[in-house]
């Protein structure tokens, strides 16, 4: 059987990886002695809080600046009192933002005097200085903002949720960037962390809580991003963004904004760089996986930006699929020009590109091939009416194409448009609430043609898709006090399609009781209509609209180190959900069907520390219960991943060098099995019960060591990712075969991503 022909092969690639393992991890433990010594630059990071609860606060933009006099002799209490090192060559700057638990680091710091400014949406600003560095000093500077007592509408051009924090991740370029394996991609960024992961190592699309893919709303800098994803519902998929463009990326797993309709499970946003430079700037890099570059630069007031990559994964054919793949290749293309206005105003207009191609040879003149181009126009228009009032319009046009055959199997064609429209207005009602409200229209149309598979046969199916959705929100944000903060809102929505309307109300609360404690809660309605895929794989039977009942409850602690604990628990009843009639291969899409009802059930939990010590860490653990009813058999979901535990930390070496680590466990995936058939004359397989079998429990260990050097014209840095170090055979589906000419069945085993080195190059300048 294919799953003990390569036994042999396993344990000896095992037994090199494990050495290259240890050798790595003992660098990360100890550190280079050759690294450490001569050090004499730091780092300087810390914690931003806000100075009325004490809670952390995301999404701050921290710039250093070097200071070019000499520093006051009183220095703060919390710094140290030594003789000032000589001052820095004078910098323009250097910006990051604080991540989910407030915290923000800049490494490769020369010694000398530097000022730190924080500016935060919804806090006023504020300035520290001097900061004194020592050589070779890691500096924790942390400051609390003080909350703006009558707020002002500022333009942000991403879609900044200011309410409660329940179920919610920040995360800002350096910790999407940082993990091993993410391999410059935000989505794999977030894979492992609660309530969060891939169906297999080959997606980049993510399931959250229990749900689908599908029933995640994907956003860029606050619009519908349709085609997110390079191969988007294949075998495997990639993020359609260069990561390089992108600041930060907010993941909601649950009881997010009526702002955010058409979504039963959660909302990722992804938010591009928008600082305008004062001369063209960016990164190029190169691999063995990707080559890429993002450029930015000055038009005027304004600004623009061009961002390219191509990737052909020809070196990792052989090693992932054996010799039968011809090529795997794709493309992205992105440009925009931004343009501000004197009132604080801004308009962007935006266009994308996307590319994809795959090739394998199936032997006996048997064939399988996948390509695919999606091309977009977005325009974003924000005007500050007054300062308490903000007027948005977006505006897409987008389109899709795709062809997939394989000789005497699945194929399928696909044309799709779509148009959006949607304008909103954000205003500020005096010091306690934050009022938003919108319209928004959606126009899909199309068609599909080819046939699906139902896990024995190829039933044909033909579409011919026309769908327009209409929607309106209004929704409150009330600070009564300022440890308590109140969302509340409704949304309305109407599909063309199927005739159905729905009104989702939602509300969820904060409480910060102090010493670093919040409490919160919230309960809601989602509603989401069929996409044209999904119609298309139901072959006929009639699906409709969905909806999810949410109830979440947790909590946060906080502390001053730099740790953080955050617990949470929630139920999700759904009606009328879409899922899989059959459930064969785990990564690939088979016929869809209408259950009468779904449920998930589940518990996290999140202990992290980042500091700006040498140590960065981070546990999650998640128990999730997926269930489904049709007819009254009851039977699990595809998402059902009973437990699931990540475990991820990083060491700054000194001198640039860094180390990573990341270490996932989760329970088997549940499949439909085939079960041998006989008569006592004729033999054959036959379906078994749907979801009635698991694979096996699934576990991973990635490395990852860097370096990042400093030059006149930027920083040179190189990385290597060492996916699956340990080489350990993951099982991504199981099959069942019967050869009549030796009368006798065959079990087939595919497997996930083996072990796989990758290597890349990058400047920034």
């Amino acid at each position: 059987m294919a799953g003990d022909r390569g036994g042999a092969l396993l344990d000896a690639r095992g037994d090199r990886a494990t050495r290259c393992a240890g050798a790595l991890l003992l660098l990360i433990v100890t550190g280079s002695p050759d690294i450490r010594a001569g050090e004499t630059r730091g780092s300087i990071g810390g914690r931003v809080t806000d100075r009325a609860g004490q809670t952390p606060i995301a999404a701050v933009r921290v710039t250093l600046r070097a200071q070019r006099q000499a520093p006051s002799p009183v220095l703060p209490a919390s710094l140290p009192r030594t003789q000032a090192p000589d001052a820095p060559r004078p910098e323009s700057g250097r910006g990051t933002l604080t991540d989910a638990s407030g915290e923000y680091r800049f490494d490769e710091v020369p010694p000398g005097v530097y000022v730190l400014i924080f500016a935060g949406e919804d806090h006023a600003g504020r300035t520290l200085a001097p900061i004194l560095l020592d050589a070779g000093s890691d500096l924790r500077v942390d400051s609390d903002l003080e909350p703006l007592v009558s707020e002002r509408i500022t333009v942000s051009g991403g879609g900044v949720d200011a309410g409660p924090g329940l179920s919610r991740i920040v995360l800002g370029r350096d910790a999407f960037a940082s993990p091993p394996a993410a391999l410059g991609d935000p989505f794999r960024a977030i894979a492992g962390r609660a309530g969060i992961a891939p169906a297999d190592d080959f997606k980049s699309e993510m399931r959250v809580r229990g749900g689908d893919a599908t029933e995640t709303a994907v956003l860029l800098d606050g619009q519908p991003l349709p085609y997110a994803y390079h191969f988007g519902g294949g075998a495997g998929s990639a993020g359609a963004l260069n990561g390089d463009l992108v600041d930060t990326v907010q993941v909601a797993t649950g009881g997010f904004s009526v702002e955010y309709g058409d979504a039963l499970a959660g909302v990722i946003d992804l938010s591009t760089r928008d600082a305008r430079p004062g001369r063209a700037t960016g990164t190029v890099g190169i691999g063995s996986m990707l080559a890429h570059a993002a450029l930015f630069g000055p038009a005027g007031d304004g600004s623009w930006v061009f961002s390219g990559r191509f990737s052909d994964l020809g070196l990792y054919d052989e090693r992932v699929a054996g010799d039968a793949t011809d090529g795997v290749a794709f493309h992205d293309l992105f440009g925009a020009l931004r343009m501000p206005f004197t009132n604080g105003g801004k308009l962007e207009v935006a266009l994308l590109e996307a590319g994809n191609d795959y090739r394998e040879d199936l032997g006996s003149s048997a064939r399988a091939a996948m390509s695919s181009v999606s091309r977009g126009l977005r325009a974003r228009l924000e005007l500050a009416l007054d300062p308490e009032t903000l007027l948005r319009v977006q505006a897409a046009d987008s389109g899709l194409s795709v062809a997939s055959s394989v000789t005497g199997g699945e194929s399928f064609g696909q044309q799709q448009r779509r148009q959006d429209l949607r304008i909103s207005l954000l205003r500020i009602l005096g010091p306690a609430h934050r009022l938003n409200g919108g319209l928004a229209l959606e126009r899909v149309l199309g068609g599909m043609t080819g046939s699906v598979f139902n896990g024995i046969v190829l039933l044909p199916s033909d579409l011919d898709y026309r769908a327009d959705r209409a929607s309106a929100f209004v929704e409150d944000i009330w600070r009564p006090a300022d440890n308590v903060t109140l969302r509340y809102g409704a949304r309305a929505d109407h599909s063309s399609w199927t005739g159905e309307s729905a009104l989702s109300p939602r509300f969820s609360l904060e409480v910060g009781p102090g010493g670093g404690v919040t409490l919160r809660c919230a309960a809601g309605r989602f509603v989401q209509f069929p996409r044209q895929e999904q119609v298309f794989l139901a072959a006929g039977d009639p699906i409709g609209m969905q909806v999810a009942d949410h109830l979440i409850a947790g909590f946060e602690v906080s502390s001053k180190n730099g740790t953080r604990l955050v617990v949470e628990g929630y139920r999700k009843d759904l009606k009328d959900s879409i899922g899989e009639a059959v459930n064969r291969f785990v990564e690939l899409e088979e016929r869809v069907t209408r259950f009468d009802s779904a449920r998930a059930l589940g518990a996290e939990i999140t202990l992290e520390r980042r500091s700006p010590g040498p140590w960065s860490w981070q546990a999650n653990y998640a128990y999730l219960e997926a269930t489904q009813d049709k007819e009254g058999i009851v039977s699990p979901r595809n998402t059902d991943q009973r437990h699931s535990l990540g475990l991820s930390g990083r060491r700054r070496l000194g001198r640039g060098w860094e180390a990573g680590a990341a270490f996932r466990y989760a329970s088997g995936l549940p499949y439909t099995p085939l079960r041998p058939w006989t008569n006592g004359v004729d033999y054959g397989v036959v379906l078994g019960r749907l979801n009635g079998a698991r694979l096996p429990a699934y576990e991973r260990l990635d490395l990852r060591l860097e370096r990042a050097l400093p030059a006149s014209w930027g920083r040179l840095g190189f990385r290597l990712d060492l996916l699956n170090v340990l080489n350990r055979p993951n099982v991504r589906s199981i099959d069942l075969t019967f050869d009549p000419s030796a009368g006798a069945f065959y079990e087939t085993v595919f497997y996930q991503c083996p072990f796989l080195p990758v290597f890349s190059l990058k400047t920034e300048f």
